[in-house]
């Protein structure tokens, strides 16, 4: 089942994660040819100042501080003084974790990358302290590593597996482990390219997560979000504050925004994590900066107020319909930048990224998801973050889909199930067995057809499920009847219909007759061939729907879009579009759970 807040105990202690800040000898110049890295000092400087505002007890920074590398000689030496005269700001402790712009990379064949060496390695250490260190806060042991010691052959590689062990050996509670380059991305035994660690430096690393079970790995690198679970370890991959890796822009299906630089300027996907801890776990929440730049001697942007993820959130108002495949895995093409003889696969996690954002514990996903082993195993990751998937699908499946309900029984919270109406009787029995094979409850919707619809309207030929106040007789039958395993039913609310006079009176009707009611409140319209392209009109009905929701007592709500749908049939916009980014109803959704439970 999804954690929740109770399974967190007491909070402990909260600390920040930033990562790849690439600051630059001055303001305004960069040796990059990228325009946007003339920015990074000034976004770090937004960053430092976001910080000071909020309620963290340290930082820790995961390397690629600055963007020269050491072999420049004075402009690397001028990058650290600058990075020195912004991070100065910060009123709290800071811990660094090398990069590979600050020390050189890890081996890799066939990249246009310098590897670490002792001279790289003695200028970071002459600027910045120890490559590789330890320390504790509260029951956590924080072991910060320098990744680009892996593989190297360098002395100082044995000495710190040594020293690492050592650590982990004599760690007697919690364990987090901080580290610049990524064991890998998508897969944990995915093919080697730059963004990854290549054996057997990797089997070593995630061999120490197994044995040692590690609470979280944070990595930064490869500038996007993306999230795991390995085993009992969390794993996450840390944006970066400055810009971001536009190969990656291959796994959305939309092109960058226009302004974007083909994708390294996608402002939107800058940011840093807040890591809360508590006595039973953490969670994590993402601060996007989306580019805020902060000259010297000006005033800070308003602080932007955070929604509590999804395992903390104890009032969540409304859920989302994943239409999308949510867990897409995703080609990028050798582009002759730093990969240029194979692919790299990736996930899209910016999807979940959202959810998590916006707070966003409740999820339908179709039942044909567990068809799908790697989306039906990362059903357990959406878990432990505090997701709850409902399946739905239409009629009782096969013998064989009723197994990997069965499997996935304790990942799932509910099913929605669709039936003609007609048949209902006749289903009695097979829904009866499913509940009890499965051991979901099960929510009722009635297949609509052009018999429901009004003489003489236009027929469209599309599929129209849900109960509505019209339905009372149905629904009585369905609740005299006292169906095995029915929990409740499904009602369909209207694009035209009004919001909060309709859910009160859906609340009414189900909970009269011992129903639970789910609600799809719809963004798309009935018609199939208008757009419903107004964000202000849809932000105006979910306000509506939120709201209302604190007065029901046996509805929730699912809004049935959370990335734009800008083709096919009934286009309307969700929460975020197609490259990830949010609309404004993602705001509207992010600030009505910023006021539960904190």
């Amino acid at each position: 089942m999804a954690r929740s807040r109770e399974d967190l105990g007491e909070r402990l202690f909260t600390f920040a994660v930033i990562s790849d800040t690439h600051v630059n000898p001055d303001d305004d110049n960069s040796n990059s040819p990228f325009p946007v890295n003339a920015s990074a000092n000034r976004r770090f400087r937004h960053v430092i100042a976001d910080l000071n505002r909020r309620e963290v007890d340290f930082v820790i920074h995961l390397g690629d501080l600055v963007h020269p590398v050491p072999d420049t000689g004075n402009p690397y030496a001028a990058a650290v003084q600058a990075y020195r005269a912004i991070e100065a700001d910060l009123h709290v402790p800071i811990t660094h974790v090398p990069g590979n712009h600050d020390i050189g990379d890890t081996p890799v064949r066939g990249a246009p990358a310098s590897p670490a060496t002792e001279a790289t390695i003695a200028i970071w250490t002459q600027e910045f302290g120890a490559q590789y260190q330890a320390f504790s806060h509260g029951n956590i042991r924080f072991i910060l590593l320098n990744t680009q010691l892996i593989n190297s052959g360098l002395p100082d590689e044995a000495r710190q597996r040594q020293w690492i062990e050592t650590e982990l050996n004599a760690a007697e509670g919690r364990v987090m482990l901080m580290l610049h380059h990524p064991p890998y991305l998508c897969l944990s035994d995915e093919s080697c390219h730059y963004d990854n660690t290549d054996p057997p430096g990797r089997e070593w690393l995630l061999g120490l997560l197994e044995r040692h079970e590690v609470e979280a790995m944070f990595a930064g690198h490869a500038h996007n979000f993306w999230y795991d679970r390995l085993g009992k370890t969390d794993y996450y991959l840390t944006p970066s504050t400055c810009f971001v890796r536009q190969d990656y822009s291959e796994m959305h299906r939309s092109p960058p925004p226009e302004d974007s630089e083909f994708g390294r300027d996608d402002r939107a996907k800058l940011g840093y994590f807040i890591v809360r801890v508590f006595e039973a776990g953490h969670s994590v929440q993402f601060v996007r900066s989306f580019g805020a730049e902060l000259a010297e001697g000006d005033n800070p942007a308003p602080v932007r107020e955070l929604a509590l993820p999804p395992v903390e959130n104890t009032t969540p108002w409304i859920g989302f319909d994943l239409r999308q495949n949510w867990a897409e895995i995703a080609e990028v093409p050798p582009s002759g930048g730093l990969d240029e003889f194979d692919r790299k696969l990736v996930r899209n996690d910016y999807p979940l990224l959202a959810l998590i954002e916006m707070g966003i514990r409740d999820i339908r996903i179709p039942l044909a998801d567990l068809r799908d082993p790697m989306r039906s195993q990362r059903l357990r990751a959406l878990n432990h973050l505090g997701i709850r998937p409902t399946i739905f699908g239409f009629g009782v499946p096969s013998e064989e889909d009723l197994a990997l309900v069965s499997d996935s029984r304790d990942c799932l919270r509910d099913w929605e199930m669709t039936i003609d109406w007609p048949t209902l009787w006749a289903m009695r029995d097979k829904i009866a067995m499913a509940h009890d094979r499965t051991g979901l409850p099960v929510y009722l919707s009635r297949m609509r057809s052009k018999r429901d619809l009004p003489t003489g309207s236009l027929y469209f030929h599309v599929i129209n499920h849900g109960f509505t106040l019209t339905d009372a007789s149905q629904l009585d039958e369905l609740a005299a009847k006292a169906f095995p395993g029915v929990k409740g039913a499904v009602f369909r609310l209207g694009n035209q219909m009004h919001i909060a006079e309709t859910l009160t009176a859906i609340d009414k009707i189900a909970s009269e007759r011992g129903l639970r009611a789910s609600t799809h409140l719809r963004v798309a319209g009935d018609n199939p061939a208008e757009t419903h392209l107004d964000q202000d009109q849809t932000c105006v009905r979910v306000a509506q729907a939120l709201a209302a929701a604190p007065g029901l007592t046996a509805t929730r709500i699912f809004c049935d879009t959370l990335i734009d749908n800008d083709r096919g049939y009934f286009p309307r916009p969700g929460a975020i579009d197609r490259t990830g980014n949010p609309n404004r109803l993602f705001d509207i959704v992010r600030v009505a759970h910023m006021n539960a439970e904190r």
